[in-house]
């Protein structure tokens, strides 16, 4: 734990400091399918949003699942169990227990194995990373790394949209978190760290993350290189007297209240953090992006005649433009609506609630899902159709309550980095829009669950051809 971490930390009495009272009220139904000792934990694995529906279809907003090692776990859906969901307080929950398998990755002390209010300070060094300046230079990289990647494109082949995510989305990150340099010479064994870093992320981690098996031998191998890669950069720019605008010149800077620097493992961690929060669920809304578009042709169209309004005949591209194409934002916010990478976010009760005309008891797993939230026929009008203008003028149905589209999260602990995430996704569609068509070569094309973050299923393969009228956009330099 930091110096930071230990003046922080609550006395042991805070969080049990109130007085226990027993609730008259029942605990929420218990979807039925339940089988001994395991539970729903079958239904989850294999199709955990049909489990989730099936709740809903037959219990309405709360209802309850049986999961190993838990006493109950309450799934909250509806706009007003799930603004309830995202307003509970630190000090009645712990993220800790839910995703402690992450630890090994981000370090002790990081995230969730900070105490709240230190995990509150480390949240604010994204604030500063988020800045004008900074995101005027993501932007740029954006740009730039659109333009190399998809250069080197012929005029016409295959490609499997969910890799084409993932491959990019890692060169995106790893330039705006570390920087030019880094990107230019180290990313493919970045690359080749993160993704043995992600193979530890597997069921048996939320049990037991410290077993000496290969793939969480991997993890920490990984872990202790990234570290030592960042800790050179530290030292090479702290010698030579250079700053970057990138992420880790954010977390260099940063100090906690008490005005203690971070460590570089502090460092290294918080960049795993953000990497982690946005890589993937980039990459997997890159691929919907993609595939919804051309199952919608009329929205390819639409969206070309926004860069032709924004972009006329110029041939610079910079952070304006990216926010001016407010069509392309509500497509990419459909694409997560219809397919939320995410589709659970839980919590530990450490204090029992009434909600909702039940009693959600102590030690209890709370649950909210973006995939179920997002298909609420009340809250989204026609929800299995994909209607971009939802989100535009007049009809504007995520802002209608005040917790309908949480493919961020929500309340204290939403995402910052959905700013990030959709800057980066304009800028790759931009491109890819002005320069290709694309043809889906899959009959179908469906979400897989065998993936914490939840793409499309593979293949999901597209063929591409090079528009005849390449208008390719021009960063200055």
């Amino acid at each position: 734990m930091s110096p930071a971490s230990a003046a922080a930390a609550p006395t042991p009495s805070k969080a049990s400091s109130k007085a226990k009272v027993a609730s008259k009220l029942p605990t929420p139904p218990l979807v039925d399918g339940a089988l001994p000792l395991i539970g729903h934990a079958l239904d989850l694995k294999k199709n955990p949003v049909e489990l989730l529906q099936r709740g809903r279809d037959r219990h309405g907003d709360l209802y309850s699942l049986k999961l190993p090692g838990s006493p109950s776990t309450v799934v909250m859906t509806g706009p007003a169990a799930q603004h309830k969901f995202f307003r509970l307080s630190d000090e009645a929950t712990s993220m800790r227990e839910v995703y402690k398998l992450m630890i090994p990755i981000f370090g002790k002390g990081i995230a969730y194995d900070a105490e709240p209010e230190v995990m509150k300070e480390q949240l604010a060094f994204f604030h500063e990373a988020l800045r004008e300046t900074r995101l005027r230079t993501y932007a740029q990289g954006f740009v730039e790394e659109a333009e190399e990647y998809f250069g080197k494109w012929g005029d016409e082949g295959v490609v499997e949209l969910y890799e084409v995510g993932n491959e990019l989305t890692i060169y995106t990150s790893s330039r705006s978190l570390l920087g030019k340099s880094f990107r230019q010479h180290l990313s493919d064994e970045f690359a080749k760290l993160y993704y043995e870093m992600e193979g530890g992320l597997q069921l048996l981690a939320f049990f037991a993350p410290n077993l000496p098996i290969p793939a969480f031998k991997k993890r920490d191998r990984a872990r202790k290189r990234l570290g030592e890669l960042i800790a050179g950069i530290v030292a090479d720019r702290r010698k030579q007297g250079l700053t970057s605008e990138d992420f880790l010149q954010t977390l260099m800077d940063a100090t906690y209240k008490n005005g203690t620097p971070l460590t570089e493992d502090e460092m290294t961690g918080l960049l795993l953090a953000i990497m982690f929060a946005g890589h993937h669920t980039s990459g997997i809304t890159f691929a919907w992006t993609g595939i919804l578009l051309n199952q919608n042709p009329q929205w390819i169209e639409r969206l070309r005649s926004e860069q032709d309004r924004v972009l006329g005949s110029r041939t610079d591209l910079q952070l304006e433009d990216l926010r001016a194409m407010t069509e392309l934002e509500w497509v990419v916010k459909e694409a997560l609506r219809l397919y939320p990478p995410i589709i659970m976010v839980m919590r530990r009760m450490l204090e029992g609630f009434d909600f909702g005309g039940y009693h959600v008891p102590e030690g209890s797993m709370v649950m909210a899902s973006p995939a179920i939230a997002h298909r609420i026929p009340e809250v989204f009008p026609n929800p299995n159709r994909f209607e971009p203008d939802r989100f535009g003028p007049g009809r504007e149905e995520d802002r209608k309550h005040a917790a309908a589209w949480i493919s961020f999260g929500g309340g204290r602990h939403r995402c910052m980095g959905i700013v990030f995430a959709q800057l980066q996704l304009r800028a790759i569609w931009s491109h890819l829009l002005r320069n290709f068509d694309f043809e889906l070569l899959e009959p179908r094309y469906e979400p897989s669950y065998d993936r914490m973050l939840v793409g499309p299923r593979s293949p999901a393969r597209v063929r591409y051809r090079r528009r005849l009228r390449k208008t390719s956009v021009q960063v200055p330099r």
